[in-house]
């Protein structure tokens, strides 16, 4: 198979839509690491460059010919829909500034938190048209028939322009630790129950007469039952989004989504004993001793904190919610269930 080169590599990793990490070659010949939303390749004064942003919407310029390696970084991103690629090819190569074999130009649009909000609403409002009024006074049901590829694209526009706008929210950081905590504190509830249920039935010992397998299936995830699943917390003048009807829409578009919390299975093992520990039952909470690190990428003020599978799963993949949106939900499904498993065929014959 023919080997792909860096360019082909890059464009495709454009077309994913996923965040890329890149190691570059510098004028002295060192290497220096860059984690960016790839955009587009553009060619100028007989170059090749990937142009692209970084978390904090700054623009770079990378000569191709200068990328040593390339990888996906497993974090999605969005970008508004009007965000204008030639614009920022234009501001690069014109008012950029060179800087040892790259050229950066800085964003002034994260300091203008007006103009996010009114380009935020002009999305929410967008949205609306498309799904239309509530059904009822505190529920809003997506229409089967809705362009539901055009509905996710405005949706994670709106999650950008939010997540700009929380950037600048004074109260942001102090809020999303608090949130970070509960999930993580539900999260590790969840596997103890888990482990706790588990030995019960190890403990018991299998049910020759109906136990052909035995399994523990736990989730954690946001549930919208009514206005009071979402939190008014004082500040939705600054951010002007009307997160009780848009959170709704995110729930029931995405609600089987298996990406919209954490959640984790354990099947039956017959060497498993009660008196093993969590850890060597494989029932202890051992996604949350990583730093899940992707939101940190558009949202650098996070920087620090130690954020939980649950938050990363919620506010980074392809669902929609911003930070903003975590901050106010009020109504978090913790659920264990054991399932026993009975298996045969018509003659009564059973597995193994």
């Amino acid at each position: 198979m023919k080997k792909k080169t860096m360019k082909q590599r890059l464009v495709e990793a454009i077309g994913t839509r996923k965040v890329i990490e890149v190691i570059y070659r510098l004028d002295d010949g060192s290497e220096f690491y860059f984690a960016v939303v790839p955009v587009g390749i553009f060619e100028h004064d007989g170059r090749c460059y990937l142009i692209s942003l970084d978390r904090c919407d700054s623009g770079y310029a990378l000569d191709i010919a200068r990328i040593v390696t390339v990888d996906d970084y497993w974090a999605d991103f969005s970008l508004c829909k009007e965000f204008d690629t030639g614009a920022l090819e234009n501001a690069l190569f014109n008012k950029g500034k060179y800087i040892d074999g790259y050229i950066m130009v800085t964003s002034e649009k994260a300091n203008n938190p007006e103009k996010l909000r009114m380009e935020l609403q002009g999305i929410e409002a967008e949205i609306k048209a498309i799904v239309g009024a509530p059904k009822e006074s505190d529920w809003v049901e997506v229409p089967v028939e809705t362009d539901r590829e055009k509905l996710k694209e405005l949706l994670r526009s709106r999650r950008y322009y939010l997540n700009m706008m929380f950037r600048k929210d004074p109260h942001g950081r102090e809020r999303f630790v608090a949130a970070n905590n509960r999930l993580r504190e539900l999260t590790d509830l969840m596997y103890r129950k888990g482990a706790k249920v588990y030995r019960q039935y190890l403990a018991a010992g299998v049910d020759g007469e109906f136990d052909d397998d035995f399994m523990i299936d736990a989730s954690l995830r946001f549930v919208y039952n009514s206005g009071d699943s979402v939190a008014v917390l004082g500040d939705e003048a600054y951010y002007g989004s009307d997160f009780g009807y848009m959170i709704n829409v995110i729930y029931d578009l995405c609600a089987d989504s298996p990406l919209a919390g954490a959640s984790f299975s354990k099947g039956f093992r017959k060497t498993d004993r009660p008196e093993m520990s969590d850890r060597e039952l494989e029932l202890d909470n051992d996604n949350d001793a990583f730093d899940w690190s992707e939101l940190k990428i558009t949202v650098p003020e996070l920087e620090g904190i130690k954020i939980c599978n649950a938050v990363n799963a919620m506010c980074v993949y392809d669902n929609g919610y911003s930070v903003p949106d975590l901050l106010r939900m009020n109504d978090f499904w913790c659920e264990v269930k054991a399932i026993y498993q009975h298996i045969c065929g018509q003659n009564g014959e059973r597995p193994g």
